[in-house]
């Protein structure tokens, strides 16, 4: 009994040929997949860095006015570095059903009765986020990620 015999012909190459069409495509997804998901726990450490940032400050008015604390909090918070953080604090008379006036005064002053003055500490993080895939066409070489958390300051 004879084996039949199998015919290579045309197909020799053809399984190669696929693996050159389709290996760049697959590279080109897994590598866009690992910048996004670094992307994402950027902008995550960002907003723990935020949210930390602006709870120090926001835990007594001392803290409040502690600038340089709220940035040295918002930077150590994660191990991500080359973290920006800007605090700010702002001041608002407010009614005790929670009516704010609009204008903000200076956290120095006091409220007219029955009036009482609401500090609020702001951090903003940023950091400048460059992605591995910045020589491709129509990708951008950096992405400019910022996140912002508010607190009331307790009293």
């Amino acid at each position: 009994m004879r084996l039949p015999h199998r015919r290579w012909g045309a197909e020799t190459g053809s399984a190669l040929v696929e693996l050159a069409v389709a290996l760049p495509v697959l590279v080109v997804l897994f590598v866009g997949t690992i910048d996004f998901a670094r992307v994402f726990y950027t902008s995550m450490a960002l907003t723990n860095s935020a949210r930390a940032g602006v709870q120090y400050g926001a835990h007594n008015a001392i803290r409040s006015s502690d600038a340089p604390g709220m940035i040295l909090t918002a930077q150590n918070a994660t191990g991500v570095g080359g973290i920006t953080a800007v605090p700010s604090r702002t001041c608002q008379c407010a009614t005790e059903a929670g009516v704010f006036d609009v204008a903000p005064i200076s956290c120095a002053s006091t409220c007219t009765s029955p009036k009482h003055v609401v500090v609020t500490v702001t951090v903003t993080t940023s950091k400048t986020f460059t992605i591995i895939m910045s020589g491709v066409p129509g990708i951008p070489g950096s992405v400019s990620l910022s996140r912002t958390a508010t607190m009331r300051v307790m009293q």
